[in-house]
């Protein structure tokens, strides 16, 4: 059984006995419409060639010794100019098929000479009356004749429906604007049978209009190639599946090997002498060479399968997400371009859908990671069942999805999309949050148009918690304008001093005495005035930009700090914060140390802040990188601890010199019971494990007095000062608002 099983298997690869996806099927459809650009270009240059040398030698020459126009015309120019009109409406026809664009000049040249053709497929009875003529008087008998213009009326028959086919294969892609597949296959096929009926006609023309040798047998068959010719032409250049290639031959070489060895083509009346068309013996030849042309043909379709699911292995390597099968994200993108140029949609009439899983995260964990890329696959398809045929999907990455759809329903799709996620997830309830982005200028980029439905959906998760889906507006293009002019002119603003350093001060909490300063970020921008970090600091980080405007901020201080210096002012220690986002974007010790020593600026003066959520990712990263910053003498800073999910882990896995508690933990301050018990478990545990304390956000004297009694080391806040600009700074310390500590190294 397993031996028939691989034959049967074999048998149907070999002779093409199998199912072929979309993408093989429309390669070999392409593969044809190539072929046929090249016969047809043979046939155009072929057709010029033998008009010409017609004309000259038998046209011209018979006008002149009396012969009727239209009869010389049928006998020795009627098929050339026919088929030089049909190999141009070919030649069109392919081209703009294989073109993705329409054109108006490639559809109104192939109407123009498919109806020329169809205009010299008028003549037929002129070719028709020729052949009476001719026949009659070289005596060829009457069957030779009716099968002769049996032939005739076969191909003439087969170019009326080749032109008809291209006319409307043409009008539908121009009204459609797109590739007509039936059509075209339509069209292919009717262009073989035209070689074919050619190919037969004239070569069976041939055989009965030779004439013999005096005294022999022999006869010269020389236009027999022309029939080879044709049936190579469609059985190597043009692609079938095995089994119709060996149908189709069989049945041409067997109707032309039939008439060619039982019907009598010549006869002598005076020695009733009679003549078959073929010799015997070269029925073997005829034979071998069908056997070979099937081969070939056979040999040339699996090559063309194999070259075709090769490239199609590769195009879904490059265009589809491995995980579930739709679009890859750059590949969708693309799509989209193509779509939007295709149907020229009207504004509003598409929409860019950016969706977002929620809880998949939860999902994940309960379930592991195999269930949640089940869960993945699972939400692709029930995308693709809810929202039209003909949106255009892409996961992004992890639980985002992408698409470019129809706005109709489009809010009750979501709603039936976000039901059936539901469904498929009843315990942990995974729910869905959409952004959208109205496709109304079709000349914007697709990115920017997913971009915006991406930030549509974040308003879900900051502002509007309710809904299930957000369209992009006014309010969010404006911010968005202006974070897109923030991450490209970041450059601009450091070149042209728009970026400042303000400091706000820090104090001891014993004495309330200046013991420092931290330095923040501000953008003082010519267009937009003054912008706040809680508008440009995301815009940067998340653009991998931060570094830049760190740098340039600790340039400032180091510049502050070197003129302090010169002139003999007072000096303190400056506090930086550096961004998760600098941690595998720059060398962070390396940067620090080359702006810090082209100042000749002391390191214990400057002290690194490094937030608490820049610790939850590339931890080897920043644990390497605080032992480096402690080895070339800086103090390390953790910032904002409390806002976040590891706070304890943090304090055992890494070593800081300050802790500095987030504000949120005095927001609010009414100093119950637990609030200081948490506050001062805080600070206990950090002097325990070798840490100085700060907490910032500091506003009432009440927050300070209660900091002072938990022994928490420096204050931060507006009770003691906004962050100034440097010339304010230093003039409150000139005039004893600030008094600088003496102890303000650590």
């Amino acid at each position: 059984m397993k031996f028939l099983k691989k034959f049967w298997n074999g048998f149907r690869n070999i002779f093409g006995f199998h199912k072929n996806s979309k993408y093989v099927n429309d390669y070999l459809n392409a593969a044809n419409m190539r072929s046929g650009v090249f016969m047809s270009a043979i046939i155009i240059g072929l057709e010029l060639f033998l008009i010409v040398r017609q004309s000259d030698k038998y046209f011209f020459p018979k006008l002149a010794s009396g012969m009727a126009f239209d009869l010389a015309f049928a006998r020795y120019l009627l098929s050339y100019f026919l088929l030089l009109s049909l190999g141009g409406a070919m030649l069109v026809f392919c081209s703009q098929f294989l073109k993705k664009e329409n054109s108006k000049r490639r559809f109104l040249l192939t109407i123009i000479f498919a109806g020329i053709s169809l205009l010299f497929c008028c003549c037929f009875p002129l070719l028709i009356k020729h052949n009476l003529i001719f026949y009659s008087k070289n005596g060829i008998n009457e069957k030779i004749n009716n099968i002769y213009s049996a032939l005739t009326v076969v191909f003439y028959a087969s170019i009326v429906a080749f032109n008809v086919c291209v006319i409307f294969a043409t009008i539908q892609k121009y009204k459609q604007k797109k590739q007509v597949k039936g059509w075209a296959i339509a069209t292919i096929s009717l262009f073989a049978l035209v070689c074919l009926a050619f190919g037969i006609m004239v070569s069976y023309s041939d055989f009965i209009s030779t004439s013999s040798f005096p005294g022999t047998d022999e006869r010269q068959f020389k236009q027999i190639i022309c029939f080879l010719t044709m049936v190579i032409y469609v059985a190597c250049l043009l692609i079938w599946r095995p089994y119709i290639s060996v149908g189709m031959l069989g049945v041409v070489f067997f109707a032309f090997y039939f008439i060619l060895t039982h019907i009598e083509s010549w006869w002598d009346p005076a020695s009733g002498y009679t003549a078959r068309m073929l010799p015997e013996g070269d029925g073997v030849n005829y034979l071998t060479f069908y056997i070979s042309l099937v081969m070939v043909a056979i040999s040339i379709y699996n090559q063309r399968i194999r070259e075709a699911q090769k490239d199609e292995k590769l195009e879904e390597m490059a265009t589809k997400d491995k995980l579930t099968g739709l679009y890859s994200y750059r590949y969708f993108l693309d799509q989209c371009k193509v779509k939007i140029q295709a149907e020229n949609p009207k504004g509003g009439e598409f929409v860019y859908l950016f969706l977002n899983l929620r809880h998949f995260k939860i999902y994940n964990d309960q379930k592991g990671y195999l269930e949640g890329n089940n869960l993945l696959k699972d939400v692709g398809e029930i995308f693709k069942e809810c929202f039209d045929e003909g949106t255009l999907l892409t996961r992004q990455s992890d639980d985002h999805f992408m698409a470019l759809t129809n706005t109709g329903r489009i809010v009750e799709k979501v709603e039936k999309a976000a039901q059936m996620i539901l469904e498929r997830t009843p315990i942990v309830r995974v729910g869905l949050n959409v952004g959208a982005c109205l496709l109304i200028d079709t000349m914007y980029e697709p990115q920017v148009g997913v971009e915006k439905a991406r930030y549509a959906c974040t308003e879900i998760k900051s502002v509007r918690k309710n809904e299930r889906i957000v369209f992009f507006d006014k309010r969010m293009h404006e911010e968005t304008t202006k974070a897109q002019y923030v991450a490209t002119h970041i450059d601009e603003a450091i070149e042209k001093g728009y970026i400042k350093a303000f400091f706000q001060p820090v104090v001891w909490s014993k004495g309330r005495e200046l013991c420092g300063v931290e330095a923040l970020a501000r953008w003082i921008d010519p267009k937009y005035g003054f912008l706040s970090p809680g508008v440009f600091v995301p815009v940067l980080e998340s653009s991998n930009l931060i570094y830049k405007l760190d740098k340039e901020i600790l340039r400032i201080v180091c510049e502050k700090i070197r003129f302090n210096l010169d002139f003999q002012l007072p000096v303190m220690p400056v506090s930086i914060n550096f961004s998760r986002a600098d941690f595998g974007v720059i060398n962070l010790v390396k940067t620090i140390n080359e702006i810090v020593d082209k100042y000749k600026v002391p390191h214990e003066l400057i002290h690194v802040e490094i937030t608490e959520s820049a610790l939850t990712k590339k931890k080897d990263l920043v644990k390497e990188t605080i032992t480096e910053l402690h080895a070339n003498g800086y103090a390390v800073w953790l910032d904002d601890f409390g806002s976040g999910y590891s706070s304890l882990n943090v304090l055992k896995d890494y070593e800081f010199d300050v802790l500095k508690l987030d504000m949120d933990f005095i927001r609010g301050f009414k100093g119950s019971s637990k609030e200081k018990a948490l506050i001062s478990c805080v600070i206990n545990l950090a002097e325990e494990l070798g840490m100085k304390t700060l907490c910032e956000g500091v506003e009432t004297i009440e927050q300070a007095e209660f900091l002072e009694s938990a022994h928490c080391g420096r204050l931060q806040g507006y009770l003691y000062g906004k962050p100034l600009n440097y010339d304010e700074l230093v003039k409150k310390i000139k005039d004893g608002e600030y008094k600088l500590s003496k102890d303000v190294i650590i």
